[in-house]
């Protein structure tokens, strides 16, 4: 047992000193972020905002959606530790509960897109919904006193017609059979269920004007009036809170735990983190699965996939993992984690890094087979306009040939998964495949609808792509500091650290 490293000699842990890099990076970020939103106020001029103007709600979205799929990985992967019980990654874990916990201010920049002109840009039901109600409205006022007099039309008929059935079943009942007898008791049932339910719709002035409004929105917007019940404004609003809530008390809770532990060393916390972990998970995919469906899919809100919750996750999973290979070797590089990381660990990073490649590829293509095979217009939509001009190109060479074939061949070499400065250069490929890839999700979805399909590329956009980009990153890159400050790098008294510490694979 000669040369096994005693957890013991790692109980007090090991902090991180920032220094001004975490500044440097907030007011790269923030710097980047106030430009960004003063070119959004000054091309914003007049009743009729430029398409420029509008375009750039899709680049603050594509922004925070990049590196909150890296954070969201980081609750992911924190839970999936903890719940399988996992002794290897205990001495990465804090790596990814600090990850995780930049989930908040990745929802603090999100605040932008619930108002104004960068909502009803992204999601255009919100200002569909909105015109289709007041014409909806409208229609009532003007239709109420013809659908009331029309309405009386059909109760007086209604009303005639169960009189003449009554009175000629009730001559035909003294020579009838009982069989007969029941058929003839049924027709007066039916028209007297008839006349009921004409009169169901007579009631006040609001309640007939709810009616035909609703009715004008049933034929005015089929598809929008079938999903009302989860495409309304409240709605989204409480989700949006939801999806806050939950993501965020997950990994506070965890991350808590663990911070505690390191403080006492009271094993109950290891204990908390196990059984909470299991319990979490499912309340972590839904809330996943839903912030996807409404940022993301809500783009186009005809379209429809069952498979976008488990490709987003995927791709974060898989990113996350990047990331965290990353951030471990440039905090060894400066001197951190030297004594608890081993190469058996970038290993095993590096073979979840090419099992995650693989995961993500099949769902991909799945998603894209199971669409092109049933060939429905409604799902087909979103894959034929990334199939129009520019775009066909970009899904080849980036996600195809960049985000699958190229690091899965790389990955099979077991000799690079222990190299930590070509692992993380295939992490750092990773990144900017997924850069891509969020890119390809969100910004063909511009052109089209802020043009009425009249252009695929807004001019210029791409400039305030890069630079809210760029601002997310640099406040995200402060919140990844700050947290690596906040206790431990490690978990440094894990009832697992001594496995951790030692593993072998």
């Amino acid at each position: 047992m000669a040369g096994l490293k005693n957890a013991d000699n790692f109980a007090k842990g090991e902090t991180f000193n920032a220094g001004l890099l975490k500044w440097v990076l907030l007011m790269v970020g923030g710097g980047a972020a106030v430009l960004f939103f003063i070119i959004y106020a000054a091309t914003g001029g007049g009743d009729d905002p430029s398409v420029f103007h509008r375009g750039m709600a899709y680049s603050w979205l594509f922004g925070v959606t990049y590196f909150l799929t890296l954070a969201v990985g980081g609750i992911f992967w924190t839970l999936l530790h903890n719940a399988t019980n996992s002794g290897w990654g205990t001495v990465v874990r804090r790596l990814m509960e600090n990850l995780g916990s930049v989930v908040i201010v990745m929802f603090a920049l999100s605040l932008p897109l619930l108002f104004g002109g960068f909502r009803d840009a992204l999601w255009e039901w919100f200002p569909i919904r909105a015109t289709v109600l007041e014409e909806a409205k409208s229609h009532a006022e003007h239709e109420l006193n013809d659908y009331r007099a029309e309405l009386s039309v059909r109760i007086e008929a209604a009303t005639k017609r169960l009189n003449e059935i009554k009175k000629e079943n009730e001559a035909a009942m003294a020579t009838a059979s009982d069989n007969q007898k029941l058929y003839l008791k049924s027709e007066i049932t039916a028209a007297q269920a008839k006349l009921n339910e004409v009169k169901a719709e007579e009631g006040s002035d609001e309640a007939m004007k709810a009616h035909l409004a609703d009715e004008h929105f049933k034929h005015a917007n089929t598809g929008l009036y079938k999903k009302r019940g989860y495409l309304n404004e409240g709605f989204w609003y409480i989700r949006f809170v939801f999806y806050v809530i939950a993501l965020f008390s997950i990994i506070f809770v965890l991350r808590g735990w663990s911070i505690k532990q390191d403080q006492s060393g009271d094993p109950k916390y290891f204990r908390r983190m196990r059984r909470a972990a299991c319990g979490f998970l499912p309340l972590f995919a839904t809330a996943w699965t839903f912030l996807v469906f409404d940022w993301l899919m809500g783009l186009d809100y005809t379209w429809f996939s069952t498979m976008w919750g488990v490709y987003l996750f995927a791709g974060a999973a898989l990113n996350s993992m990047a990331f965290l290979i990353i951030l471990l070797t440039v905090l060894r590089r400066a001197g951190y984690l030297k004594e608890v990381i081993t190469m058996e660990h970038y290993h095993l990073m590096g073979k979840l890094l090419l099992a995650f490649t693989i995961f993500w590829a099949y769902i991909a293509f799945s998603q894209f087979f199971l669409i092109w095979y049933a060939n429905i217009t409604e799902e087909t939509k979103f894959y034929l306009t990334r199939n129009t001009a520019y775009w066909n190109t970009h899904a080849i060479l980036f996600l195809v040939i960049g985000h699958f074939f190229v690091p899965f061949a790389i990955l099979l070499i077991q000799g690079l998964k222990k190299n930590p400065m070509l692992l993380s250069a295939v992490a750092a490929w990773s990144l900017v495949m997924h850069f891509c890839d969020i890119y390809w999700i969100i910004i063909p979805e511009r052109g089209p609808s802020l043009t009425n399909g009249e252009e695929m590329f807004v001019l210029g956009n791409f400039f305030t792509d890069i630079l809210a980009w760029v601002a997310v990153a640099g406040i995200f890159g402060f919140g990844i500091m700050h947290f690596l400050g906040k206790g431990s790098l490690y978990p440094c008294r894990d009832p697992r650290l001594d496995e951790s510490l030692n593993v072998v694979n």
